[in-house]
């Protein structure tokens, strides 16, 4: 780990020397050309931003202008962690996220489930996935869920030991098939 004053020390040393790597490298002798691109390109990005990486904590840092600026923004313009991230170029969504609860705890959007199914709804799903003759494709069209939501209803409705299989269709017009294929008459 390099502290930020060699991180600069060689940032002003590669700027001095017109971008020149091999110069900057063999005045300092202690990083290598990927670490001074990487070290130029994070200083570009602080300067573009004027949020600074901490290389100790591992961490991007912002100041409480920046927190404030960005959680107003997203209870301003439609309360959308991805739309705020986008337009103002900072910080995760999970970060902004966090922020939100901190800042202004309880004005978050929370997402509501969609269409809410009575217990009998997904009993008459669930009886049409077990004794079902088509494909689920079919069923989940039918009452409008996911094939991940019919099957978790199966699953709560039914114990996994008491738990209904379809039996194995015999295809015995196949088998004949295949007979006849391979042993003409």
């Amino acid at each position: 780990m390099y502290s930020r004053e060699k991180h600069m020390k060689a940032i002003d040393l590669y700027i001095k020397y017109n971008k020149s790597t091999a110069d900057t490298i063999h005045e300092l002798g202690y990083l290598s050309r990927k670490m001074l691109s990487r070290w130029y390109a994070e200083y570009l990005k602080e300067k573009e931003t004027g949020v600074w990486w901490d290389q100790d904590r591992r961490c991007l840092k912002f100041s409480m202008e920046q927190k404030t600026a960005a959680v107003q923004h997203y209870l301003e313009h439609g309360r959308n962690f991805s739309r705020t991230v986008r337009s103002i170029g900072y910080p995760s969504r999970e970060l902004l996220h966090s922020w939100c609860n901190e800042l202004a705890p309880g004005t978050r959007k929370r997402q509501v489930g969609g269409i809410q199914y009575t217990q009998e709804q997904k009993k008459e799903a669930v009886i049409a996935l077990c004794t079902r003759i088509g494909n689920v494709k079919d069923i989940t069209k039918e009452f409008g869920v996911t094939r991940e939501a019919i099957y978790n209803w199966k699953n709560d409705l039914l114990r996994k030991d008491d738990s209904i299989t379809m039996p194995k269709a015999e295809d015995n017009q196949l088998h004949a098939d295949r007979e006849t294929l391979y042993y003409p008459k």
